[in-house]
């Protein structure tokens, strides 16, 4: 099944960026990233709720870009070809009404891990805020994974956007473990089509 997950190469790591993603491995991407200011964490049972949903999210998407490798004669692999472009086809349509319904495309250069979210934005949140983030992590899938992160920089960015820097914040262990292996398949994706072109 295609991933649709882009490899961008952004710039070295600025000094904010380092704060907040620290040593951990991060993924350089292209985002949908929808924010809104918030007053603080969502309640206990609110908190569990969204984990549960981002967990659910993540095990989603791991199912898209991880491929099976196991044997199989050419039938059943023409099947699941034929399935996968139905699948495909369904989710871009399901994603062109749910993007219609929300007022477009909010793509963003992203740089992220299981302990930040950074990105270009033309419309920043202010500094020291706590803010609720939806994140589209696959362009066809338009259920997003949703953050909550404090914004502990912004800087200005190339064609008068600004950097945001955030760190997340409520995000329950099992979320962080998918969190972190999407992040390190993306991660190993880029560096493998990086090495592929050189």
């Amino acid at each position: 099944m295609s991933t649709g997950a882009t490899s961008v190469r952004l710039p070295a790591l600025s000094q904010a960026e380092f704060d907040v993603l620290g040593e951990s491995v991060f993924c350089d991407d292209e985002i949908g990233i929808d924010w809104r200011v918030v007053e603080s964490l969502p309640d206990e049972a609110e908190l569990a709720r969204r984990n549960l949903h981002n967990e659910k999210v993540l095990r989603a998407l791991a199912l898209f870009e991880e491929h099976d490798q196991s044997p199989s004669d050419e039938s059943e692999r023409a099947e699941l070809h034929r399935l996968e472009g139905k699948i495909d086809l369904l989710l871009e349509l399901v994603t062109v009404l749910v993007r219609d319904s929300q007022g477009g495309d909010r793509v963003r250069n992203a740089r992220f891990n299981t302990r930040g979210l950074c990105w270009d934005s033309t419309r920043p949140p202010p500094k020291s805020a706590l803010i609720d983030a939806d994140c589209y992590l696959l362009a066809q899938w338009p259920l997003p994974l949703k953050l909550t992160a404090r914004v502990v920089d912004i800087a200005a960015a190339r064609d008068g956007a600004h950097r945001v820097c955030s760190r997340i914040e409520g995000l329950s262990g099992p979320c962080r473990d998918w969190l972190g292996k999407l992040v390190f398949r993306r991660h190993r994706r880029s560096v493998a089509m990086h090495r592929s072109r050189a």
